[in-house]
């Protein structure tokens, strides 16, 4: 199930007595587990219900599974990277996993265990066939963007705060869309904002702390309208917030790839949706994509994206310094075609 079927069958009391948690999206991850802790634990008496595990085995987890609640219906158990779903081998990991298999049948009404997966779990492990079939596998997949819009929206309101759409989705491709780091960007946008209501692009543009790859955007902007100097300062800050040459030249390289696949597609016809789902990028960056390719023409940006190849492998076979290379490599870009 979806992240959003386990809140809603939770709200209508429904719980299984064994999850797999897994999935990319931590934060909400961890916030399923706290409104499921809130479900089932009463207040003040967390501590006597509930047992959190690391890397358990199955004897850990059926012994914990089978004490006796302290005046509360459930007794939670969280196993936390527990080798029977997760990928690798442990030992005594085929063994341990049958137990647990068969454990599933017999697990008491008293106990709800979750199996908690950093990032994604091995589907292939027996173990986490038997969740999905016997229990209740959940995942955490990233937001899409409709999501993530509301999430923003509704992180900001309490705040006394409130963010346009359009708005939202600047910030989730300014910041980045992991959740936590968004958390604390909301929290000093709001704090900026002062006694104004509405958070705006330019507080956004301002104030919230810039990716490498929305960085890279800016600079590529920067590059095909020829600010040759204003590219070179965004360049520094890439390198001075700790990015490599080779891979600042290797983001460079991919946004001109990306600009080359969206000229190529839109001239076939291709809707701006389903090329945003082809590249991997979110509406917002398809947006700017489109503004980006309207200056350069598909020859020109074939001839930019094999300047960056060749300058990546003179760099690599030592025919010229990084610094030069990319220089070099910088100058020509911001050549207009």
């Amino acid at each position: 199930m979806t992240h959003t079927e386990f809140f809603a069958a939770l709200k209508r009391g429904e719980v299984a007595r064994a999850y797999l948690f897994d999935g990319e999206e931590e934060y909400v991850k961890e916030r399923a587990l706290e409104v499921l802790r809130a479900k089932l634990l009463p207040e003040g008496l967390e501590a006597l219900n509930e047992t959190a595990l690391t890397t358990p085995t199955a004897a850990q987890i059926i012994e914990c599974a089978e004490m006796v609640p302290v005046m509360a219906e459930r007794r939670l158990v969280i196993a936390r990277e527990c080798a029977y779903v997760t990928s690798g081998k442990a030992a005594g990991d085929s063994e341990g996993a049958e137990r647990l298999v068969k454990y599933l049948d017999v697990l008491p009404d008293s106990a709800c265990i979750v199996f908690y997966v950093r990032g994604q779990a091995d589907g292939r492990k027996k173990l986490s066939q038997a969740i999905a079939k016997k229990a209740a596998a959940v995942r955490f997949d990233p937001l899409s963007d409709a999501e993530l819009n509301r999430w923003i929206a509704s992180q900001f309101k309490p705040l006394g705060k409130a963010i346009a759409p359009q708005t939202a989705m600047q910030l989730a491709f300014t910041s980045g869309r992991e959740l936590m780091t968004l958390a604390q960007e909301i929290r000093k946008l709001a704090a900026y904002a002062g006694d104004r209501a509405e958070i705006t692009r330019e507080d956004v543009e301002k104030v919230a702390t810039h990716t490498a790859e929305c960085t890279v955007f800016q600079m590529t902007d920067a590059l095909v309208a020829g600010r040759e100097a204003e590219a070179f300062r965004l360049l520094n800050v890439l390198l001075e917030n700790g990015e490599g040459r080779i891979g600042a030249l290797a983001m460079i390289a991919r946004q001109y790839r990306n600009m080359l696949h969206y000229k190529l597609q839109r001239a076939a016809g291709v809707p701006e949706a389903e090329i945003a789902k082809r590249l991997g990028v979110p509406s917002f960056a398809a947006r700017r994509l489109a503004g980006q390719v309207q200056r350069e023409s598909a020859e020109s940006l074939k001839a930019k994206l094999d300047l960056c190849v060749e300058t990546d492998y003179a760099i690599k076979s030592g025919r010229m310094r990084e610094d030069a290379a990319l220089e070099r490599a910088m100058m020509l870009l911001s050549r207009r075609a």
